[in-house]
């Protein structure tokens, strides 16, 4: 009688027991030891002597993944072919260090790095390199889901619990890679179910975002008003809730990128998060704003350098320390929140979905939005960005405390 996943779940050794068997017909059978491991052998009769083959340990190799390899076996043994002969061979041919995990994570980064930021690629060679190494020298096609549980428990024990999922992630992405290139039969990572093998994340605390137009009113009041610390870090903090670039977008931001004629920001791929050209239009405000800055910051390539390096943006946490001054806490607000605070209050005022996204270079999931235009809906945006400058201002002169 052939087995169930439910049957082999529930098959435990008998403590007076070494071993047991469990067949499931056709030569395939499970042996279960006595600490209650399980392993797949294959049994078959080859030049009249009957021989026993490993094929792996459950539940690594499933009821049907082990099935799907007894029926290669079968083949293999009606053309004339011991399948134990020909895995020695297939072993003998590939040489143990091109089959060790590290050599083929760097062989799938190779053949990635190009489709990403070289930011991104840096930290998915130093996962590797690093977060992997307890299974960089195991051959790939001999890694069960017990090493890589080993490692996940490793990495939570590290103190850094939020990098397990992305581990996996590229973990994965490599057992892929190897099976389309035929060094490994199976993918070990697959539906690994991460959060029975290490504590529950915590939730992810979003960043701080004003949503109350009351309260916005007195934030913008406060950011305008402020005289004290450096030009360009006041600059860019009145800037940056304008134009509902990140804050990483408004540091990098340079001369350049400014097209007074068109009334347009045009960020280059390089400095934008997704890797995307990116098109802001100018209210008239920003415009006017930047023409100012420029008349004080235009010797620099950058729209806001650095007091110390004029080659170099402000640096990271001016303009949060700056918020801080003012007397907003990080729970409070935060300068990426500005591209939230607007997310909200526009969609309130009834603003299409679509037009708000594009505008924070935001690529959700559809198909189309991947298929990104950075033109697309420019008329909207173009009347969409004067009506919020506009807004901003009627809300800090106290003209305005409703939906326009």
């Amino acid at each position: 009688m052939m087995l169930t996943a439910q049957e082999i779940k529930s098959i435990l050794c008998p403590p007076d027991k070494n071993q047991i068997k469990k067949s499931d017909g056709n030569g395939l059978f499970l042996l279960v030891k006595s600490n209650n491991s399980k392993l797949w052998r294959f049994r078959y009769k080859y030049a009249g002597k009957h021989q026993e083959m490993a094929l792996g340990g459950y539940p690594t190799i499933s009821l049907s993944q082990v099935r799907k390899m007894v029926e290669e076996a079968r083949v293999k043994l009606a053309q004339g072919i011991n399948p134990m002969d020909e895995r020695r061979e297939r072993k003998k041919a590939s040489d143990p260090e091109d089959r060790a995990f590290g050599v083929v994570a760097l062989k799938w980064w190779e053949q990635q790095k190009d489709s990403w930021s070289d930011d991104h690629a840096a930290s998915v060679r130093r996962w590797i390199r690093n977060d992997a190494k307890a299974i960089s020298g195991l051959a790939i096609d001999e890694i069960d889901a017990g090493h890589i549980t080993e490692l996940m428990i490793s990495i939570e024990a590290s103190g850094s619990p939020r990098k397990a999922p992305v581990i996996l992630s590229v973990i994965n992405r490599i057992f892929g890679y190897a099976l389309a290139h035929r060094l490994t039969r199976f993918n070990p990572a697959q539906g690994l179910p991460l959060s029975d093998i290490i504590k529950p994340l915590p939730r992810v605390q979003h960043r701080a975002a004003i949503v109350n137009p009351v309260e916005l009113a007195e934030l913008i009041a406060a950011i305008d008003g402020n005289k004290t610390g450096s030009y360009c870090t006041c600059e860019a903090l009145k800037l940056i809730p304008r134009v509902f670039l990140r804050p990483k977008e408004i540091r990098y931001l340079k001369w350049e990128y400014v097209d007074f004629d068109q009334s347009l920001i045009r960020i280059h791929e390089e400095d934008m998060k997704k890797r995307r050209e990116h098109l802001v239009p100018m209210a008239k405000q920003v415009s006017a704003q930047l023409r100012e800055i420029q008349k004080v910051t235009g010797y620099s390539q950058y729209v806001f350098p650095s007091e110390r390096n004029v080659d170099n943006p402000i640096s990271k946490n001016v303009m949060t320390n700056r918020l801080r001054a003012l007397g907003y806490a990080p729970d409070v607000m935060s300068t990426h929140g500005f591209r939230s605070s607007a997310s909200t209050i526009l969609h309130e005022q009834g603003w299409n979905h679509d037009v708000i996204e594009i505008q924070l270079a935001h690529l959700t999931g559809t198909a189309t939005s991947r298929a990104y235009n950075r033109s697309l809906y420019l008329a909207e945006r173009k009347k969409m960005m004067q009506e919020w400058a506009d807004y901003l201002d009627a809300l800090k002169l106290g003209t305005l405390m409703h939906q326009p």
